[in-house]
């Protein structure tokens, strides 16, 4: 629009002057012609000493010239007006464009605020009820037979499963194998349709006979066990639900505005609830998509970021998995690191030995 007012602005451009110029010319030539036309030195060439009475003689010498010049001037009003004009179309057309912009942009601005609050009221009902389904846990302990409710039913729960896979030789075992089978018990209990008790490993054979049979360190009647399946699954559905409603919101873009939300969460996770977590994830059938191909929640979000390693069950399968979430989140340089025990002296390269990780064991 700026190139329209330059095209069809009100100043003088060099045509109008020129012509300008020439009506004044022509106006002052007009006022000379008489004398011009009846001096001597034109009388040689022109004798208009029989054409009439003088008046007529000037009037007839000086209304061409005059007339020329009165259309010359009343042409360039009649153009100039025509283009005062067309500015003030153009300047009019450009205040509604500019007025429709303005319009739309914020438009578009009050409907991503309605979007944002929508988030967020849908964002803080979900953390409501995820705080309700922590205060309403309750679980009775295998180890002891007593009630555990609320945070506490976190603690024990992965003091208990840390203490299942204290049970298992892996001596001749693939850990991998008899973590997973662990994590089935622990999540389903024993009776349950949903453990092959045919698959299991000889390691397990003591372990059905019951706590009289063997010496454990925490005596657990696994005949009796009925897991927490009724308790974790619907806790870790609503927490992943959560997750991915704040990493694959169409409402906030931004990932530091995301991370906002996600720390409010993750605030709200205990150390042992993210030591689940990594189990539950761990064991893949269960929480594999935490972390994969398709989802990064734990490299890319940091949901367990106050991972408490110095708490897991001590073996190589369990610290190289940990290793490789670090070794994952520092294909891209970050800033910080990925789990709060790191600290500012962490050493990332050190990929093989993991001396600095495995001190946490």
């Amino acid at each position: 629009m700026q190139d329209k007012k330059k095209n069809y602005n009100t100043n003088l451009t060099p045509l109008i002057i020129a012509l300008l110029v020439l009506a004044g010319l022509l106006y002052v030539f007009a006022l000379l012609a008489p004398f011009l036309f009846t001096s001597r030195a034109s009388l040689k060439y022109f004798d208009f000493r029989n054409t009439g009475q003088i008046g007529d003689t000037f009037g007839g010498l000086m209304s061409p010239f005059i007339n020329l010049s009165a259309v010359i001037v009343t042409g360039l009003a009649f153009y100039m007006q025509y283009r005062a004009n067309k500015l003030q179309v153009d300047i009019f057309t450009d205040q509604i464009k500019q007025t429709e912009r303005q319009f739309k942009k914020e438009q578009l601005y009050q409907e991503k605020q309605n979007r944002v609050q929508q988030f967020e009221s849908q964002f803080f009902e979900m953390l409501r009820l995820h705080k309700e389904n922590v205060d309403e846990l309750t679980i009775t302990s295998v180890v002891n037979g007593k009630q555990v409710s609320k945070r506490q039913a976190f603690v024990t729960m992965a003091d208990e499963f840390k203490a299942f896979l204290s049970y298992i030789n892996y001596d001749h075992l693939p850990f991998i194998n008899e973590y997973k089978h662990a994590y089935d018990i622990f999540f389903w209990g024993w009776n349950s349709d949903y453990i092959d008790i045919d698959s299991l490993s000889h390691s397990w054979s003591g372990i059905i006979e019951g706590p009289n049979d063997r010496d454990y360190s925490h005596p657990i009647d696994f005949r009796e066990y009925k897991g927490y399946s009724s308790s974790l699954g619907h806790y870790f559905r609503h927490l992943f639900l959560m997750v991915k409603f704040v990493a694959y919101s169409d409402a906030i873009t931004d990932y530091n505005s995301k991370m906002k939300y996600l720390k409010i969460l993750r605030a709200q996770l205990s150390n042992h609830e993210q030591i689940l977590l990594f189990y539950n994830w761990l064991s893949s059938n269960y929480g594999g998509a935490w972390e994969n191909e398709e989802n990064k929640f734990f490299t890319e979000y940091k949901i367990i970021h106050n991972l408490w390693v110095g708490e897991l069950y001590q073996n190589q399968y369990i610290i190289d998995a940990v290793n490789e979430l670090i070794d994952k989140y520092n294909s891209n340089p970050k800033e910080t690191p990925l789990f709060e025990f790191q600290g500012k002296d962490f050493d990332y390269k050190m990929k093989n030995e993991h001396k600095s990780l495995s001190d946490h064991f």
